[in-house]
């Protein structure tokens, strides 16, 4: 038998239509169609009739069997939301935790050594000034590198006494004067010292 509302196969005993709960029509003269036996189907829980597989309704009471899950839409993809990124200059106004001291930029020492240090030689190779050009240029890396790397007074005195020395052997070699200018930074150097060390 077949419905006359979906055309569905009803079984030959069903009163009403499986797929859309439509009374059965009043069996008429011709063929029956017996449809398998329902062996996995639900189960009516308002007349406890066994029913075919897939039947949204009861064949014999026409009462939904069981709210067929609606498929729900799925959600939309996941894409990557922009995380905001951190200011790259800080601004003065941002408030700063108790207990902590704003970030100051840092100096990479050694960069800035190696840097005066190329500079140097350009600057020596454009002039010629080889000698005692190469002994300025190593004052001036060793005081910056000295500096950098001291953690003490002392230490920060042998870093610009060094410099001092290696920067005045080249002006007393390029002057040519020897003799009396090593008393002269000699005298430099023992001041400029005890000028430090009374500072700390």
């Amino acid at each position: 038998m077949r419905c006359t509302q979906c055309d569905a196969d009803i079984p030959e005993d069903g009163r009403f239509c499986i797929e859309c709960g439509a009374p059965a029509p009043l069996a008429t003269t011709g063929p029956t169609e017996r449809l398998p036996e329902p062996a996995d189907g639900p189960m009516c829980t308002a007349c406890g009739t066994r029913n075919p597989v897939g039947a949204d309704f009861c064949v014999r009471c026409g009462r939904a069997l069981a709210a067929r899950p609606v498929a729900e839409p799925l959600p939309p993809p996941l894409l990557a939301q922009p995380q905001p990124s951190a200011p790259l200059v800080p601004t003065h106004n941002q408030p700063v935790a108790a207990g902590s001291a704003p970030a100051r930029p840092t100096i990479s020492w050694d960069g800035l050594t190696g840097g005066v240090w190329l500079i140097g030689l350009g600057i020596i190779a454009l002039n010629g000034w080889w000698w005692p050009g190469i002994l300025v240029l190593i004052g001036l890396s060793s005081l910056l590198s000295g500096l950098a790397h001291a953690n003490s007074p002392a230490a920060r005195l042998g870093a610009i006494q060094g410099a001092m020395w290696m920067i005045g052997i080249a002006v007393l070699a390029a002057t040519g004067w020897w003799w009396p200018g090593i008393l002269i930074l000699v005298g430099l150097s023992a001041v400029f010292g005890s000028v430090v060390m009374r500072e700390d």
